[in-house]
């Protein structure tokens, strides 16, 4: 696969940006035929300016960008396990008052956000781990945090980690292939989001290719699910709580460690299968993403922990998939899933 990175600086960023007449764009203007998010260069006052296209009071009008200074990236791709299509143009910009938010901009598509935590013992010397984290329906990136504890971890176990917000559309969610309404309704491409975050960062920082993840919770669990699926030339490992497989199409290029727990309580994704959200079993959302890679036919169960039921099945370069049953334990992440995924992430890299 081949990567083509162009970062321009703050001087050269107006040939990255859509050039137009100098009286065809102002602010407040109506942008109705423009698609929401689209970037141009204009001149007010005799100055350039970027200017965006945004909802406001009602109405799609031009507005001065909060920022002015901006990355713009390309990223060309070929691999036949992603739908990130080539030449993707986007910008990912800091934000000014809250230091690790950034917004995400894909050409011609909405702004997304994400938070950023870097190790203070990053060292662009030592390649580091990136986990891509992404919340349960209806919530949000500010709430996985605080409900994971994820972030206390970055520091000590030298890890960069992106918090990701999902699409807004009444409320948010993933498209995670067959679940979950809104995004599967708007068609939103979670999957090439993800890949160009993980270009975005890896362009920025040191990152180890071989320890890429993604974690998460509930519809952010079918989520890191569909990465292991579509996006396994870029994700290595994968953790889900109380999540289920809902790609139907799952055909991984590469092996994926792959760690699922469960609640046997849960009454949001059943372990059985079926609720709300029609899942299937958990046990055959675990088995399918690594059913090609020679994984052991019949799985090996671990000395049980007081009331979690583990198994597990080896396949092909390092990889494993693991399952671990909480049998008192309902829909919620707790903190000793935190820890139990981090051991199991950082003992899994690629080989």
């Amino acid at each position: 696969m081949k990567k083509v990175f162009i970062a321009l600086s703050a001087i050269l960023v107006w040939t990255a940006i859509p050039a137009v007449p100098a009286n065809a764009v102002s602010v407040g203007q109506s942008c109705a035929k423009t698609t929401l998010g689209t970037r141009v260069s204009a001149r007010i006052n005799k100055k350039p300016v970027i200017v965006v296209c945004r909802n406001k009071a009602g109405r799609k009008q031009w507005i001065r960008a909060a920022v002015q200074t901006i990355t713009t990236t390309t990223t060309s791709t070929s691999t036949t396990s992603t739908t990130v299509p080539v030449n993707v143009a986007f910008t990912d910009v800091a934000s000014q008052t809250e230091p690790t938010l950034r917004t995400f901009t894909i050409t011609g598509k909405e702004p997304r956000t994400y938070y950023l935590n870097v190790s203070a013992n990053y060292s662009k010397e030592t390649p580091a781990p990136l986990i891509l984290a992404f919340h349960s329906r209806t919530t949000n990136a500010k709430e996985l945090l605080r409900s994971t504890s994820i972030g206390d971890f970055v520091n000590d176990m030298g890890f960069v980690l992106a918090t990701v917000n999902g699409s807004v559309h009444e409320y948010s969610s993933w498209n995670a292939g067959t679940c979950c309404t809104p995004a599967t309704d708007f068609k939103e491409d979670d999957v090439e989001l993800s890949s160009l975050i993980i270009d975005s960062i890896s362009s920025t920082y040191s990152i180890d290719p071989n320890r890429i993840w993604a974690i998460g919770h509930s519809n952010g669990g079918m989520m890191s699910y569909r990465l292991a699926c579509d996006l396994s030339d870029k994700i290595s490992g994968v953790a889900i709580v109380g999540g289920a497989l809902m790609d139907d199409s799952c055909t991984p290029a590469k092996p994926v460690s792959l760690l699922h727990i469960h609640g046997d309580n849960d009454e949001t994704i059943p372990f059985t299968g079926g609720g709300k959200f029609d899942v299937p079993d958990i046990q055959s959302s675990v088995i399918k993403p690594n059913s090609k890679f020679s994984c052991d036919t019949a799985p090996n169960e671990i000395a049980a922990q007081v009331r979690v039921n583990q198994i597990v099945w080896n396949c092909e370069h390092g990889a494993q998939t693991k399952l671990m049953n909480y049998l008192d334990n309902g829909h919620e992440w707790r903190l000793a899933y935190t820890k139990e995924i981090l051991r199991f992430l950082f003992a899994h890299p690629r080989k």
